[in-house]
């Protein structure tokens, strides 16, 4: 068995995802067969726990933690990133659980993490892909822009969930600091990444729409976006960040 593989988790946040997550995690499965498996579910009403409990019973590999409601993907993730902390992971690995990230990309973060801290996969650099259109297209792209020339992130993708951490960075990365509860959680943490460290690479990767389900960025975590933009460019003018190594 691989050493390293087997110190690999890989971690995913739930609500109403009962028709995705079944071939999500045998998709991940297939791509890396000795990770873990962390998924958080949000108390969702049609079912999604209840299959996570079956499938936990037959495979060790798969840890399920249920919370009481819907307390947000962004505290879901920060949960995550002080588990693989507090279990000694090796790398962690973040995606979405509705199929806009294809497992089979995995293996692609798996072998960056080799030399680099951070891993993001990027639908805005050559290669990349994103399946939105019109006006969510557009808000996406915006976003990323903003958040690059205001925050000055090096990243062209500040919003994806679909990155890599090597314990090096998580056992540093000061992730107390990000206040962001919604989406705009994966925003904060890319600016707090890029500075702790310099040693950040992105891939290209295809965003494909969801599967099954509806999308749950509402149109208030877009404001909440905004206000996040503005806080940390405060932050960014009149605080220091953490040193970059």
């Amino acid at each position: 068995m691989s050493t390293e593989i087997s110190k690999m988790l890989i971690f995913t946040a739930t609500y109403n995802e009962k028709e995705n997550i079944t071939p999500l995690l045998e998709g991940i499965w297939e791509s890396v067969p000795e990770a873990d498996i962390l998924v958080i579910d949000d108390r969702s009403p049609d079912g999604t726990g209840e299959v996570l409990d079956a499938i936990a019973q037959l495979n060790p590999k798969l840890k399920v933690r249920h919370r009481s409601g819907k307390l947000g993907v962004g505290s879901a993730h920060r949960e995550a990133i002080s588990y693989a902390r507090e279990n000694r992971y090796d790398k962690l690995i973040t995606m979405d659980a509705d199929f806009s990230h294809d497992p089979k990309v995995i293996k692609d973060i798996i072998k960056a993490l080799h030399q680099y801290e951070f891993v993001i996969g990027s639908r805005f650099v050559e290669g990349g892909k994103l399946d939105y259109s019109g006006f969510r297209r557009l808000i996406s792209f915006g976003a990323n822009l903003l958040s690059r020339y205001v925050l000055g992130i090096t990243c062209r993708e500040t919003t994806t969930s679909f990155r890599g951490f090597r314990a090096s960075l998580l056992n540093r990365l000061p992730i107390h600091q990000v206040k962001a509860e919604g989406y705009s959680f994966f925003l904060e943490c890319t600016f707090l990444v890029c500075r702790t460290t310099k040693s950040v690479l992105e891939i290209p990767i295809h965003f494909q729409d969801r599967r099954h389900g509806q999308s749950k960025i509402s149109q208030s975590e877009i404001y909440k976006g905004l206000l996040t933009v503005l806080r940390l460019t405060f932050s960014r003018l009149f605080s220091k960040g953490p040193s970059q190594s």
